[in-house]
C-alpha cells in the first residue's frame, strides 16, 4: 500500500459545518484515509508545518490548449478573441499543437494548485486532435473532465461538420479510452454556441450527450448582439436546463434566470478576469448566490488573463464588493458589510468546483473515502505570514508561487514549490508550436486579419 502522510498543517477541509485546525492528512493508494490530528503511519512524510492544507481548486471553463498563445488577446475585445484565436489559430493546429498546449497548460494549472479542470477543448478539427489532447492532459497528471467541442473549427474534417459526425467522435471515447467516470480523465460535451447553430442543432447534441451519460457545458448570456439572444430562455421553452450542465459566463442574466437554473440543478461557472477584460459585461458572481446558486469560477482563456484559479475567485469578490458598496453609498449610505466572504469563494473553488462537474462524492473536499486531491499553502511566506483566518489567507493573500504541494489522486505533481514534471522538456516543445503557429497565421494576414470579419455582432 502506497501511503503518503500530511503533517503538521492546519487543515481546511472544506466539509460543511468543520473549521479550520491543527492536523494531518494520511493518504492511502490515492484516496484519503484519516484527517486527525498527531497521526503517525509508515508512509512518505510532506512537511505542513506552518502551512495550509486544502483540498484542490476546480476549474470549471479553461480551454486548456490555448498555452501557446498565451497573452495574444490581452488588449482586445471579445470579437478580436473570435477573430485571432477561435477563426485563425485553431484552423492551423495540428495534433502536435494540441498535445503540448493540452500538456503546458494543465502544467500551469496544477503549479497554480488547480488538481481538477473542466477542459472546454474546441479546437477539435480532425478526431486526431481530440485524442492528442487527451494525451497532453493525461502525460500531466491533472484531473480533468475533457469536453470535446462540438463548435466547428475553420478546415475541419468534414465527417466532424455536423452533429451526427461530432456525437460519433464522442461516442468512440465513451467507448473506449474515456469509457470510466471515476478514472482521472473522464468524458464530457462543449456544447455548440446557440447563436451560431440554432436550437435543434443544440437538441441533438445534448440529447446525444444524455444518451451518452455525459454531462455537457456550454456558454451562455456573455455577448451583447444587435438583435440579443437570451440562450437560458430558449433553452428553458425547448425543455433541456437540467442538473447536467455547466453554465459559462452569464454576464447578461438577471436573478430570476440564475434562480432557473439553480432550480433545475444547473451550474455556473464565471470567468472574472476573462469577462472584464473582453468587455463581456459584469461577473455574475455576486447574482448566483443571491439567486441561491453555487458559485464557481473558470480562468477560461490564457490568451487574455492569467491562469491562475485564486485571481479569479479574488476578482470576483472584490468586484463583488466594490458594486455592492457602490449601489448603497448611491442611496446615501455607507456598507455595513462587504460581502460575498473569503470563505464563500474558498467554497466556490473546491467543493462547489466539485459539485458543478458531478465530482462531489470523489473530490472538493478532505474526508476519508474521498480522492487524495490536495494542496500544500505556505502559510509562513513574506506574503502569508502570520496567519489569522486561512480562508483570507488563501483568497486575499496567497498566489501559485505560495503552492508548495500539490497531490493528485494521491501523487505528488509538486513537491517543495517545484513541478515533478520536466517543465524546461515541455518549454521547448511549446516554443517550437509557438514558431510553426505564428509563422503559419502571419501567411495568413496574421491574427487579427483586416479588414474585420463580419460578425453579428
Amino acid at each position: 500500500m502506497e501511503r503518503l502522510l500530511i503533517k503538521g498543517g492546519t487543515v481546511a477541509t472544506m466539509e460543511p459545518g468543520d473549521r479550520p485546525r491543527p492536523a494531518d492528512v494520511l493518504v492511502e493508494d490515492g484516496v484519503i484515509a484519516a484527517v486527525e490530528p498527531a497521526l503517525t503511519a509508515d508512509a512518505e512524510v510532506v512537511d505542513a508545518d506552518g502551512c495550509i492544507v486544502l483540498p484542490g481548486l476546480v476549474d470549471t471553463h479553461r480551454h486548456v490548449w490555448q498555452a501557446g498563445l498565451r497573452g495574444l488577446t490581452a488588449d482586445a475585445v471579445l470579437k478580436d478573441y473570435f477573430r485571432g484565436i477561435r477563426f485563425q489559430a485553431s484552423a492551423l493546429y495540428r495534433p502536435e499543437d494540441i498535445e503540448v498546449g493540452n500538456l503546458a497548460g494543465m502544467l500551469e494549472a496544477i503549479d497554480a494548485g488547480v488538481t481538477t479542470v473542466l477542459d472546454f477543448s474546441h479546437a477539435i478539427s480532425t478526431p486526431d486532435h481530440a485524442d492528442a489532447a487527451i494525451d497532453g492532459t493525461l502525460e500531466s497528471g491533472i484531473r480533468s473532465q475533457f469536453a470535446v467541442g462540438f463548435s466547428d473549427v475553420p478546415g475541419q474534417d468534414e465527417a466532424l461538420s455536423s452533429a451526427e459526425g461530432r456525437l460519433a467522435l464522442a461516442r468512440r471515447l465513451r467507448e473506449g479510452r474515456l469509457s470510466a467516470d471515476d478514472a482521472l480523465v473522464t468524458l464530457g460535451i462543449a456544447l455548440s454556441d446557440l447563436p451560431e447553430v440554432g436550437i435543434e442543432r443544440i437538441r441533438e447534441e445534448l440529447t446525444g450527450a444524455r444518451r451518452l451519460g455525459l454531462r455537457s457545458t456550454t456558454n451562455g448570456l456573455a455577448i451583447l448582439f444587435h438583435d440579443p439572444v437570451d440562450d437560458l430562455a430558449v433553452f428553458d421553452e425547448a425543455g433541456l436546463l437540467g442538473p447536467d450542465l455547466v453554465w459559462v459566463h452569464l454576464n447578461y442574466a438577471t436573478t430570476e434566470q440564475l434562480r432557473r437554473v439553480a432550480d433545475t440543478g444547473g451550474a455556473v461557472a464565471t470567468c472574472t478576469e476573462a469577462e472584464m477584460a473582453m468587455g463581456m459585461g459584469r461577473p455574475a458572481t455576486e447574482r448566483v448566490l443571491e439567486a441561491g446558486g453555487h458559485c464557481t469560477f473558470g480562468c477560461d482563456v490564457t490568451t487574455s488573463v492569467s491562469g491562475n484559479l485564486l485571481q479569479q475567485a479574488r476578482t470576483a469578490m472584490q468586484v463583488a464588493r466594490l458594486l455592492g458598496a457602490d449601489e448603497r453609498m448611491a442611496g446615501g449610505r455607507a456598507p455595513e458589510s462587504v460581502p460575498p466572504s473569503c470563505e464563500t469563494m474558498l467554497k466556490a473553488a473546491t467543493v462547489w468546483g466539485a459539485e458543478a462537474l458531478g465530482q462531489a462524492d470523489r473530490i472538493g473536499s478532505l474526508r476519508p473515502g474521498k480522492q487524495a486531491d490536495v494542496i500544500v499553502v505556505r502559510g509562513d511566506a513574506v506574503n502569508t505570514a502570520a496567519v489569522h483566518d486561512p480562508y483570507a489567507t488563501v483568497i486575499s493573500q496567497a498566489h501559485p508561487g505560495n503552492i508548495d504541494t500539490v497531490v493528485i489522486a494521491g501523487r505528488i505533481r509538486k513537491r517543495g514549490g517545484v513541478l515533478t514534471a520536466d517543465w524546461e522538456s515541455v518549454r521547448r516543445r511549446l516554443e517550437k508550436s509557438k514558431e510553426y503557429i505564428a509563422a503559419a497565421v502571419a501567411e495568413r494576414g496574421g491574427f487579427f486579419p483586416r479588414p474585420p470579419l463580419d460578425l453579428p455582432w
